[in-house]
């Protein structure tokens, strides 16, 4: 069995990992306004009293809400499985 190692580049993911979720976890705790997400929603101009209305998403949140389900489809298929290296 292969022993997994530490290397910079895997230093590297993890810093980033972390560089995301340190803001992320204190705006969500001090003020939702200034999370990732608020943040995407503001520059698509989602109604977020009615999300599910498709007629009414903007050319823009359909781009972001399919390249955030395309992303999400190669991760759950990648990460756990190892395909579609």
């Amino acid at each position: 069995m292969k022993h997994p190692h530490l290397t910079w580049f895997s230093l590297y993911w993890l810093g980033w990992i972390i560089a995301f979720l340190i803001p992320e976890l204190y705006w969500l705790a001090v003020n939702s306004a200034n999370t990732l997400s608020e943040e995407i929603w503001s520059v698509e101009g989602i109604n977020l009293a009615q999300p599910f209305d498709f007629p009414m998403w903007t050319a823009t949140h359909w781009a972001v809400a399919l390249t955030v389900w395309a992303l999400f489809l190669w991760l759950s298929l990648h990460f756990p499985f190892g395909l579609l290296r």
